[in-house]
């Protein structure tokens, strides 16, 4: 995996909402589902509302690579599992990028949610 070079990170996590789309087992693309997504530096994640249960999710973890749809622009990317220790700055990032959503990000930092967090690297 590579990682994000000069403002890809930034440019990709601007947006409010953007589109993921994971890749079936043949390569094709499942619909794009609408999610948040957050920054920490270079480091960008996206966490599932439902947790591990969401069908873009366990699409996420089953083939680890799709696309990202942000500002209109298609990106493709590798998914892996937020490691325990990047969780406490995601929580952070949500908190601060989506405050005026206190109830909402409120679920999102429940263990439920947050166990459903992923890195996006460039594919």
């Amino acid at each position: 995996m590579t990682d994000w070079i000069g403002q890809q990170a930034a440019q990709i996590a601007a947006p409010q909402e953007v589109q993921v789309a994971t890749r079936r087992s043949d390569g094709s693309l499942r619909r794009a589902t609408t999610i948040w997504i957050v920054r920490d530096g270079d480091r960008v994640f996206i966490r599932s509302t439902n947790g591990r249960t969401a069908d873009w999710f366990r699409g996420a973890t089953a083939t680890g690579t799709g696309q990202i749809i942000s500002g209109g622009r298609a990106t493709d990317v590798v998914f892996t599992e937020a490691a325990e220790a990047n969780l406490p700055a995601v929580d952070s990032a949500y908190r601060r990028k989506y405050s005026q959503y206190a109830s909402i990000v409120d679920h999102l930092v429940q263990e439920g949610p947050r166990s459903a967090t992923l890195q996006l690297q460039p594919a």
